[in-house]
């Protein structure tokens, strides 16, 4: 295939620029498949807990993460062990108000939440 093109020259014959060709062909881009090195991975069986839970429908467990967010110091901090959510909220917990209940008892309300705290953990 030819290509017209028009070329303007300058004074000492230097081609000043160029018109695009009448006829143009754009080829696909080059693509190279390379075959893989081992076999694709086969998919591992279902256990009996997985066949289990898609019989019956059950949703899969979520995931706990080991940060939980904390409205008091509006901060990410551990769900468990040092610096705990639980523990933070044990030191916020320094005052106290006097309800009903605890007059009823005829409890000091400190006594009271830790009687409390005891009737959970034997649960």
């Amino acid at each position: 295939m030819k290509a017209k093109q028009d070329a303007k020259h300058g004074e000492e014959g230097e081609i000043l620029e160029y018109t695009k060709s009448a006829y143009s062909v754009t080829m696909p881009n080059g693509s190279i498949i390379l075959p893989r090195e081992k076999p694709c991975p086969k998919e591992d069986p279902k256990t009996k807990w997985e066949k289990f839970r898609e019989e019956r429908g059950l949703a899969p467990r979520k995931k706990r993460y080991r940060l939980v967010f904390d409205e008091i110091q509006n901060d990410w901090v551990p769900r468990w062990g040092k610096g705990s959510i639980k523990k933070l909220a044990e030191g916020d917990n320094w005052m106290m108000t006097e309800k009903p209940k605890h007059v009823a008892a005829g409890v000091n309300p400190f006594d009271y939440a830790k009687a409390e705290k005891k009737g959970k953990l034997e649960k």
